[in-house]
């Protein structure tokens, strides 16, 4: 007898392609281990190139939500020997988290999928775990988006450093542009190079 597959996910979401979420979770785990993950994805890069195959990205897109995976940060480290970008791919609805937050900071691109913001309509479409909170998941993503705020609060950044930063969290420069429009960051030049720092209230 064929043992069914378990879809482990914070939501249950009308559309998804896997079908019916089988494990609904608010809690983070260990699932198969960051060392076999490891081992397993090296060994399939290591083939896909003995045979010529191109690879743009490894990508992390679970049956279920990514960020439920307790050792997630440590498989990113684990794979960075194999010089590839590394991308996450989630429902965003664990960026309330902080140590989530930090696991993402550590990959080259991050997909945050966001379906509503209307509490009835997001309930409707995503049917989510009943523990979760909407205004909860909305506080993560600005969290997430201002990072560069409280990294730029220690110490100035050059533009290079910025938009490496940015491309890192799937942003654009329009975020710097908003922080300069909102009086939040100060652009200035020093020693033939663009600097940008926190405005001091």
């Amino acid at each position: 007898m064929c043992q069914a597959t378990v879809y482990t996910c914070t939501y249950a979401c009308v559309y998804c392609q896997l079908g019916r979420t089988t494990a609904m979770s608010r809690w983070r785990r260990a699932f198969y281990g960051a060392e076999a993950i490891v081992q397993a994805v090296s060994a399939r890069v290591a083939e896909a190139r003995t045979r010529g195959q191109a690879m743009d990205y490894l990508t992390f897109v679970a049956d279920g939500e990514p960020t439920l995976d307790f050792d997630l940060g440590a498989e990113i480290e684990g794979f960075r020997p194999l010089d590839l970008p590394i991308a996450v791919i989630t429902n965003a609805s664990f960026l309330w988290r902080a140590d989530v937050r930090e696991d993402l900071f550590r990959t080259d691109w991050v997909s945050l999928k966001v379906d509503a913001t209307d509490e009835a309509i997001w309930r409707r479409i995503d049917r989510p775990h009943g523990r979760l909170e909407l205004t909860q998941i909305r506080e993560g993503l600005l969290a997430f988006a201002r990072d560069l705020l409280s990294i730029i609060a220690v110490h100035p950044m050059r533009r290079g450093a910025v938009e490496a930063l940015l491309e890192r969290a799937g942003a654009d420069w329009s975020a710097v542009e908003d922080m300069l429009a909102r009086g939040q960051l100060i652009e200035t030049a020093y020693g033939g190079a663009t600097f940008y720092m926190r405005k001091l209230s």
